[in-house]
Formats: C-alpha cells, sequence, structure tokens
C-alpha cells in the first residue's frame, strides 16, 4: 500500500484585525497535524464545528497555504513544488463540499460544469469531452442525457452525484469529503455513501471524509483522525478507535452516537461548557476546561502525541 499523501506539523493560523488601537489577534484554526493517507483507504476527520476540520481540508486541495508544516502529495512537498508541479498536484486532489446547492454553478448546464476541468487542464477534442461527461455521469449513476439540464432541474441526491462527477473527471488519486451526505435526506444518503465505496474500489482513490457523523464514520472509515480545537488528539484505525476510545474527547463523542442494536445501552458523557474561542485557546491541554479527568499537569503543559494503546493519543491522563 502506497502513501499518496503525508502531513508533519500542519498548521494553519489567521491574523485578524481587533480595530484602529487594538493590536491583531491570531487565530490557531489548525496546529501540528501530522498524519498519513493510503491510496484505497479512507481517513475519517471527526470533531465538534470549529475544531479545524474544514480548514484541514483547504489545506489538503490547496486551497489555502499552510502557516508551517510540510504537505507531500506523491512525494513532492507543496512548500517548495513549482507552479507546473503544482498544477499536475490540482489534478491528483480534488473535493467535494457539503452543500450540492451551492457547489454548482446555477447559470451552466450540468455538460459545461463538468466539461471545466478538462477544457482546463486537458488538450481534449469538444468531441472527446462530450463523451467523457457521458461515461462519467452514467458512472455516477445519472442519464447522460441530462447533460444539457441546469442544478435547479435536479434534486439534492442528484447534485451530490454530479458534484461528484466534477471532482472525478480529472481521475485524482485523492479526494477530500466535506461533510458530502449531511445535506441529503438518509434515504439519498445510503445511496450516495454506497456510490463512495464503489468508486473508491474501482479507481483506488484516497478518502479524506470530513464529518461530525460518527455512525457514518464507523461503516466508512479505516482510520480516523479526532481533532479539537485544531489540536489531532487521538489517531488511529477505526476498528480499534470505535471499540475501545481512548482520549476523554473521543469518548465523550462516542458516547452521543445512537446504537442500533434494540435495548442496548451505553453511558452517555455530557460534556460541560462550550470549545473555547480560537482567539484564546486554553493553556496546556486544549481539552482541560471541559475534561473531567484533568490535573494540574493538564493544565500547564501541552501533551504531545504519542502512541498509547495500539494508537496515537495526546493525553497525560491515558497511560
Amino acid at each position: 500500500m502506497s502513501v499518496v499523501l503525508e502531513a508533519k506539523d500542519l498548521s494553519r493560523h489567521y491574523t485578524v484585525s481587533r480595530g484602529l488601537f487594538k493590536a491583531d489577534a491570531v487565530v490557531q484554526a489548525l496546529s501540528s497535524a501530522s498524519f498519513e493517507l493510503i491510496a484505497g483507504r479512507t481517513l475519517a476527520v471527526v470533531g465538534e464545528s470549529g475544531s479545524g476540520k474544514s480548514t484541514l481540508g483547504r489545506l489538503l486541495t490547496m486551497i489555502e497555504t499552510p502557516s508551517s508544516g510540510a504537505l507531500s502529495i506523491d512525494g513532492i512537498d507543496i512548500i517548495t513544488a513549482t507552479a507546473e508541479q503544482k498544477r499536475s498536484l490540482r489534478s491528483s486532489v480534488q473535493i467535494v463540499f457539503q452543500n450540492p446547492y451551492g457547489s454548482l454553478n446555477p447559470r451552466k448546464t450540468i455538460q459545461q460544469a463538468l466539461e471545466e476541468p478538462l477544457i482546463i487542464n486537458t488538450a481534449l477534442s469538444s468531441g472527446e469531452r462530450k463523451q467523457a461527461v457521458a461515461r462519467m455521469m452514467e458512472r455516477v449513476g445519472l442519464r447522460p442525457e441530462y447533460a444539457d439540464r441546469y442544478p435547479h432541474m435536479f434534486s439534492g441526491g442528484q447534485r451530490q452525484r454530479i458534484a461528484i462527477a466534477r471532482a472525478l473527471m480529472l481521475r485524482p488519486k485523492i479526494l477530500v469529503l466535506d461533510e458530502p451526505v449531511s445535506a441529503l435526506d438518509v434515504s439519498i444518503r445510503a445511496q450516495v455513501l454506497n456510490l463512495l465505496a464503489e468508486l473508491q474500489k474501482e479507481f483506488g482513490l484516497a478518502y479524506v471524509f470530513i464529518s461530525h457523523d460518527l455512525s457514518v464514520v464507523r461503516h466508512i472509515a479505516d482510520e480516523v483522525m479526532v481533532i479539537y480545537l485544531g489540536h489531532v488528539v487521538e489517531l488511529g484505525s477505526a476498528k480499534s478507535l470505535f471499540a475501545h476510545p481512548q482520549h476523554p474527547y473521543t469518548k465523550a463523542l462516542l458516547s452521543a452516537t445512537p446504537i442500533a442494536e434494540p435495548g442496548a445501552k451505553k453511558e452517555r458523557i455530557v460534556l460541560q461548557g462550550e470549545m473555547p474561542s480560537p482567539f484564546h485557546p486554553p493553556s496546556g491541554c486544549a481539552f482541560h476546561p471541559r475534561c473531567a479527568l484533568a490535573q494540574d499537569r493538564c493544565k500547564g503543559e501541552a501533551p504531545a502525541l504519542q502512541l498509547k494503546a495500539g494508537r496515537a493519543v495526546s493525553c497525560w491522563m491515558v497511560e
């Protein structure tokens, strides 16, 4: 199994103006994330809203540039890559956004939307582009004769299929899926997830699946990365993480996930308070203000991500 993407201490900070007579503030959206992505496998990124999941997605797709750290795609560091290399890498990494209503241009037909990546990045003729669009539409479960229709003429599930087809037009190696099914009905959600699984197997795609829905993550992910306030707090195989979560934050997230088995019971862990402001992150461990296990060391010293019980965990209280 080959590594198609590698991140080391990947960080993204934003400078925000606070007014005429105040110094600019720094928002630490993502801090020192390190992980690998393997071809044909799915890495799920989970956490509360504002944890830094979407920021990570923008860095991986090169929509934004890291503030520090290293990000390599196919062995090429995007920080030091030439303009030609970056152009090629952008074709290798594509993104599917959460909202299928907002991710498609309402003034373009589906044919025009799917053709656009080919026009910009390839030398295919008009006839070849039309054939490629027809093949891809058929592959994602849409009739090719719908190509001349506009986005408003499709349902939400069909629009997300169109967005997936557009992302696959350049045959990328990596798909970043940013909450791809959260805006869909439950029945349609299952169909889209099955389609994604089929496409991954057929094309050998690597997925970065950004989600807050752990019931979906449980079924689609090979590895899971848990992020809290921009920090990776736990990283490991989905099977072991769901069976035996280590970090207190991971345990709290999993305790809120519904169980499908009738009569099954589990203890609900309710977190106190809200996630701290990224303008003023807590000292030491970022999770300590809401953690029932927090000790004095947690308040003053930030734990490093270390291998514990078979996976990487950032917590002083985990042996």
